[in-house]
């Protein structure tokens, strides 16, 4: 007998007998102890659980995806629920199929639950085809990681069809959930509107008020501390768009401090296509992924729009921004332009702390093959951000394309087919001590790199289960489970292996 199988069987018999004191049943323990022990052995135990928690004894059976890292092969239907999925260094804890739904885009999540936004129906014209009832926002309760539930779903004006457009946050006593309309794909009587929901219950959200925004919104942050409320608006093709910031400190009572452009350091300012903007611990900084600005300081030696390029792996840019004017609650206040990494994506760009040096992870989103991929970005001086690291997969490399297919000739490049392994949101497991990035590359699933060395950032695990995972992703230090979801297959918590969990030494350097 393999000795972690052997350990993990007596970590079984003792979570028996622990039953047994507690019942009165030691009778009974024994031979169940000796029956559970001989099926762990004949079917490869997977896990034993003590009050709710995993063991520290797992054996993972890994499911390798064939061909090259991240590729989709032809015979699994790309796009379509695998029937076992593709994973490694992980396994599933628990699944909701999210009333089957096929409209499921972002995530976000307060206490115990899970929050998934959807698109509208067709959205982008991919044939979604939900059930009218289930779009909106879908609560899920994770209290059982073992049995997460879908236990209702919000559709007010800003929740209906959210997409991209939905965040959390919790602070202290203070839990708030924000769902804003967006922009694609609705008609204009919902367009600019924001749900603002108490979730102290989180669980039963609560409906405090709706507001709506002068201009239509594509994707929204909500502050740490869940005061303020940060929303981009963008026109990607001329350049122009900028931040609104909605200060709701009194839920019932928002108060609107307007659309913010760049400032620059001589004090004239300019409009910025910005996606979507992360937000320090403390407020002071907003990082924003450009896609084109009226600045005139992006996308040097990249090709104007309708060149595929002008969407690409290199376009845009990381913007640090000096906030303090806002957060510090300031008149007049501004946003002041720091500094700029030019080049590096401009979808979705998080803050990371790798022994102690303060980076960001940013990235592009979607397109053709080769698609995009994360970057890193060493912001150890906020005045010149340097890219020194990226993660690409095996398909992410030009030489290993496929033929491009008509539709994406038709589009130029900018619509990737199904298949095409391209980054969409990135996470990392912490912001202040970070190891572990969490990528979701759509079809290709959730990427997982290390992230300790930035310079050289390296797979150690993914989970593929055919369709797009696209949302953002939580990690759970407490248990080092992850949370994610997928367009069509729902929501999942997952678990990584004891060999690559982060120690909990890491937890407070």
């Amino acid at each position: 007998m393999k000795p972690a199988v052997r350990r993990s069987i007596t970590k079984c018999r003792q979570c028996l007998s622990k039953l047994g004191r507690v019942v009165g049943a030691t009778s009974f323990v024994k031979p169940m102890s000796v029956l559970i022990a001989s099926i762990g052995v004949a079917l490869g135990l997977v896990a034993c659980h003590d009050a709710g928690h995993s063991s520290d004894v797992l054996v993972f059976k890994d499911h390798p995806e064939p061909g090259l890292q991240g590729q989709n092969l032809p015979k699994d239907r790309p796009g379509s629920i695998l029937v076992k999925p593709y994973q490694r260094g992980v396994r599933v804890v628990g699944h909701s199929d999210v009333w089957k739904r096929d409209s499921n885009v972002q995530l976000a999540w307060v206490d115990h639950c899970a929050y998934i936004a959807s698109s509208s129906p067709n959205f982008l014209g991919w044939g979604i085809t939900a059930e009218p009832e289930t779009y909106g926002v879908a609560v899920i309760d994770v209290s059982n990681p073992m049995a997460p539930r879908a236990v209702r779903v919000l559709r007010e004006k800003g929740a209906l069809y959210s997409a991209e457009a939905m965040a959390a946050a919790q602070w202290e006593e203070r839990k708030v959930l924000v769902a804003g309309t967006y922009e694609g794909g609705v008609q204009d009587d919902y367009s600019g509107w924001i749900s603002i929901y108490d979730a102290t219950d989180c669980a039963s959200p609560m409906l405090v008020t709706e507001y709506r925004l002068p201009e239509k919104l594509h994707a929204l942050t909500v502050a740490p501390n869940g005061k303020r409320v940060y929303a981009t608006s963008i026109d990607p093709f001329a350049g122009t768009g900028g931040i609104h910031v909605l200060d709701i400190t009194d839920l019932a009572q928002p108060a609107y401090l307007g659309k913010f452009p760049v400032t620059r350091e001589d004090g004239t300012h300019f409009e910025f296509a910005t996606h979507e903007v992360s937000v320090s611990a403390d407020e002071s900084r907003i990082y924003a992924g450009v896609l084109g600005s009226q600045g005139g300081d992006l996308n040097h030696g990249i090709a104007r729009f309708p060149d595929p390029a002008a969407f690409g792996p290199n376009a845009g840019g990381v913007y640090i921004l000096d906030n303090s004017d806002v957060a510090e609650g300031r008149p007049n206040p501004e946003m002041r332009l720091l500094g700029t990494a030019q080049h590096a994506g401009w979808h979705s760009v998080m803050p990371a702390s790798i022994r102690g040096a303060p980076y960001l992870v940013a990235g592009g989103e979607l397109g053709a093959c080769p698609g995009s991929w994360p970057k890193l970005i060493d912001i150890s001086d906020e005045t010149a951000p340097l890219i020194v690291g990226e993660f690409k997969l095996a398909m992410n490399r030009s030489e290993n394309c496929p033929p491009p297919t008509a539709a994406e000739q038709a589009s130029g490049g900018l619509v990737g087919a199904p298949g095409t392994a391209s980054l969409h949101f990135n996470d990392v497991d912490s912001a202040a001590n970070t190891r572990l990035g969490l990528f979701q590359f759509m079809w290709s699933g959730l990427r997982i790199a290390d992230l300790s060395n930035p310079y050289a950032p390296k797979e150690i695990a993914y989970f593929k289960p055919g369709d797009a995972c696209g949302g953002h992703v939580r990690y759970v230090e407490e248990s080092g489970h992850i949370w994610l979801s997928c367009a069509r297959s729902g929501f999942y918590v997952l678990e990584l292996a004891p060999a690559i969990k982060p120690p909990a030494s890491l937890k407070n350097q």
